[in-house]
């Protein structure tokens, strides 16, 4: 089929023959099927070289959703199919030859994403029904292939496999922390959705200059921070929800010193501190030359919840550009900080999700996304 360039498409179809448009639809059809397999492999490129983390401080899948204007939902999808195209050879052939649509290399994606190894053996099988089965037939072929692959060897009744969950964690001489466990079937895909839906590569917390297996550890702390935050079954100590307590003297926040602050004897970075100091709970201790607590105050909030309020009506989310960070995941972020003098007030405090808060006390300067009615800044 043969057009010229600024040529009306309604007007050039209307003047070909039956026989013309239909080819010129199989054409087309056969065109942007093999337009998506370029645009997922330069998605992969892109990802790769982290241009998006490294330019703009946003993942991927922030990128996509603000520059190439996408939902989140399908940013996501087009980051996971990206990321499995390079260990799926011969779908990508078929795919950039047109021969395998957008709906179907996504499905097939999405499956290879579920179950990488047993994908590898079966891969040349998906390639070749996907250039023939309906999206449908597929979608059934897949789910089949999933449950296969999912019963596995059974190793007793499941009561039997139940009883045998386990979860241990110990703290090791240098500080870290060292899990291990065992899951039932239930309980196992429960964990790794909640923990999936965070560490996924296109997530709004997921940076790629992470390895997986950090972004798991990152989402299972962000899953239980959440509950602290929000549960009301929490079980209290002295009235208060169990969070974490940080012992920092006013110094070490405020100056420059050689020695570190610590969480539970462990040395952490002053910024660090700093960050958590944001938006936290301050409790005032006096202490004698002993290290003896003289007089302790009451516990006060840096941000109170009147404050907290306004900011999330104002902001309705991370103000980092391009973020989209939900409320619930952000925290309220001083301008100024409080221990340089800065005041804990709406017009001198953000909310920032945790990958932005973070970046923002290790020195970058977080470009803001505009409320309504304001101009981006240069």
């Amino acid at each position: 089929m043969v057009t010229k360039g600024g040529s009306d498409p309604a007007v050039v179809m209307a003047s070909l023959s039956d026989e013309d448009v239909e080819r010129a639809l199989l054409e087309l059809e056969r065109h942007l099927s093999a337009t998506n397999a370029w645009f997922h492999a330069a998605v992969g490129e892109f990802s790769r070289r982290k241009i998006a983390e490294r330019e703009y401080v946003l993942s991927p899948r922030q990128w996509l959703r603000r520059f190439c204007r996408m939902s989140g939902a399908r940013a996501a999808r087009v980051i996971r199919t990206a990321t499995q195209l390079p260990h799926m050879p011969e779908v990508h052939k078929h795919a950039t030859e047109g021969d395998i649509g957008p709906e179907a290399l996504a499905r097939i994606a999405a499956a290879r994403h579920s179950h990488p190894d047993e994908f590898a053996l079966h891969e040349p099988v998906f390639a070749e029904i996907a250039t023939y089965l309906t999206p449908s037939d597929l979608r059934i072929a897949i789910r089949h292939w999933s449950q296969q692959v999912e019963l596995g060897p059974q190793d007793g009744p499941p009561k039997r496999r139940r009883d045998r969950r386990r979860l241990s964690m110990s703290q090791t001489f240098e500080g870290m922390w060292h899990l291990q466990g065992l899951l039932d079937a239930e309980s196992g895909h429960v964990m790794s959705t909640a923990l999936r839906a965070i560490a996924d590569p296109g997530n709004v917390l997921d940076a790629d200059a992470r390895t997986h297996l950090q972004r798991m550890a990152d989402a299972a702390v962000e899953v239980s921070r959440f509950w602290l935050d929000h549960s009301a079954s929490a079980v209290t100590s002295g009235g208060e929800k169990p969070h974490i307590t940080v012992t920092v003297s006013y110094e070490q926040l405020t100056r420059s010193r050689s020695d570190l602050p610590e969480i539970d004897g462990t040395p952490v970075a002053t910024e660090t501190i700093r960050r958590l100091a944001c938006d936290a709970g301050i409790v005032r201790m006096v202490l004698d030359g002993d290290s003896q607590p003289l007089d302790v105050g009451r516990r006060v909030r840096t941000v109170t919840p009147a404050i907290r309020r306004a900011i999330e009506h104002r902001d309705g989310g991370c103000r980092w550009d391009g973020c989209d960070a939900p409320m619930s995941w952000c925290d309220a972020h001083h301008v100024v900080h409080w221990a340089d003098g800065g005041v804990t007030s709406a017009d001198n405090m953000i909310l920032l999700c945790r990958l932005h808060h973070t970046a923002t006390h290790e020195g970058r300067r977080p470009r803001r996304r505009p409320l309504s009615g304001e101009p981006p800044e240069p």
